[in-house]
């Protein structure tokens, strides 16, 4: 037997139909409006002890100073300084014409690194035959040699560098190399001739020489006079029969005529010394 539902009885299943959808997109819209951005996990505290965390320790680095540290995916690489890539260089064929020759022996197999940098046109064996003209040297060197400042060395019109990265370290200053042919022709416009440059270089050794002298004599007369003040006080305990250290015992002596003050002298020893009484 089939039952069949009748127009009030489909009319109030539409009515409850419309209305559970309507609760359920109130609900949903609730949801997406409420919802907030995720937290970041943060560490769970024991159950034993609310001062207690648990550490994930595969996540942990030995920093061989008595503590661990967690390995952060954010920390930045160690930061590398920038040197000058040759290849990069932009380079003006037309300054040295259409086929430049080596400045020595007119070859035309040139050196890229010093043409592009120093403005030099030679070549490799003439850089290996003529050292004492194309060598490089550090600003160390540069600054020793030729007594020149760090001013004139961060020049960049007066001298060239080539930057390379440091061989110690790469996050440390980079390495500069300059010409030694730019260098001595700078010096020779600033001392007048190589000879004067070597004079100065005899009177600053000199000097330096005798400021250690002088440092060094200062230290061995501080060294005496404690020397003389140790003998003396030796033969002042062998005069009194002092065989050790000992305990001052002062006794009064007459004060001054106010009153005020008092000398003391130890009966051992015959340390005196004043006494304000107040």
């Amino acid at each position: 037997m089939s039952t069949q539902l009748t127009p009030e009885q489909l009319a109030l299943i539409e009515t409850n139909r419309q209305k559970a959808l309507e609760k359920r997109r109130h609900a949903q819209d609730g949801s997406a409006d409420t919802q907030q951005p995720a937290k970041e996990k943060r560490l769970r505290a024991s159950k034993m002890s609310s001062g207690y965390y648990e550490y994930n320790l595969s996540t942990m680095r030995d920093t061989k100073a008595g503590f661990l540290e967690e390995d952060r995916a954010e920390t930045s690489p160690e930061k590398k300084r920038k040197v000058i890539v040759v290849d990069e260089i932009p380079y003006d064929a037309s300054a040295h014409g259409s086929n430049p020759k080596c400045c020595e022996c007119e070859s035309l197999d040139l050196d890229v690194t010093y043409l592009k940098i120093f403005n030099v046109r030679v070549c490799k064996p003439c850089i290996e035959l003529l050292p004492e003209k194309y060598s490089l040297l550090t600003k160390t060197e540069a600054r020793d040699d030729y007594l020149l400042t760090d001013s004139e060395l961060r020049d960049r019109a007066l001298f060239p560098v080539w930057e390379k990265p440091n061989p110690h370290k790469s996050t440390w200053n980079n390495m500069l190399l300059y010409l030694r042919r730019d260098l001595e022709a700078f010096a020779i416009k600033k001392w007048g001739s190589l000879d004067k440059l070597d004079d100065e270089f005899d009177h600053r050794s000199i000097v330096k020489r005798e400021r250690k002298e002088k440092k060094y004599k200062k230290a061995v007369a501080e060294l005496r006079r404690r020397t003389r003040a140790d003998e003396w006080e030796k033969r002042r305990r062998e005069r009194l029969h002092l065989d050790q250290a000992h305990e001052h015992v002062f006794e009064s002596t007459e004060g001054d005529a106010d009153g005020d003050c008092s000398e003391q002298k130890c009966s051992t020893c015959g340390l005196v010394i004043e006494v304000e009484e107040f």
